[in-house]
Order: structure tokens, then sequence, then C-alpha cells
């Protein structure tokens, strides 16, 4: 199964998790544990994308971090409107990891 958690939240927080349960159909729990994941992914991306444009890692990274494909990293930096700092060096090792890849199929 899993862990269990017990958190304390404001009454706002409850009163819009019991408005989306009914939207969605779900138990609380389940729908919880989806917005945590959704919630979990995007701070991911947020982080890896401060980081790419603090320079403090490569898009490479960025991406693996954020458990995204290259160009899924790249869109979400269009989304936000910042330009791409991506070097010859981390086209060279992408092309590698996707050839890589393909003749694994």
């Amino acid at each position: 199964m899993g862990d269990k958690l017990s958190i304390v939240i404001p009454h706002e927080m409850k009163d819009e998790i019991d408005k989306l349960k009914e939207v969605y159909k779900e138990d609380q729990s389940s729908l919880i544990r989806r917005l945590l994941w959704k919630s979990i992914k995007q701070e991911k991306i947020e982080l890896a994308l401060k980081d790419y444009i603090e320079d403090k890692i490569s898009l490479g990274r960025a991406a693996e971090l954020a458990n995204l494909s290259i160009w899924e990293i790249v869109d979400e930096l269009e989304k936000r409107k910042f330009t791409l700092n991506y070097k010859l060096s981390e086209a060279q090792l992408e092309i590698e990891r996707l050839l890589k890849k393909h003749k694994k199929e």
C-alpha cells in the first residue's frame, strides 16, 4: 500500500477539496493523492527550470530532474518566455541518448 500521513489544512482548503470531490465524483483520498502527484510534478519542473535559468545546471540535467525529455523542458521554458541557452555539447549528448534508446527498441 503506502505510508499514512496526517496533516492539518485550513478550512478553505478543505472546502475546495470537497467541491472537487463532487465535480470529479472521486473519494477524498484518491483526489488528494492525484492533486499531490500533480503538484509534485509541477514543483520538480519549477525547481529544475530555476536552476537551469540561474545557470546552475545544464538543460539535460534540468530535463532529468524534472523527469521530462529535453523537448518537454524546452516547451516549459517557452511557456514561461525564457530564452534557451542550449550548448552544442548538450545537443550531442541528447542525440547520443536518443540513438541508444532507439537501438534498444
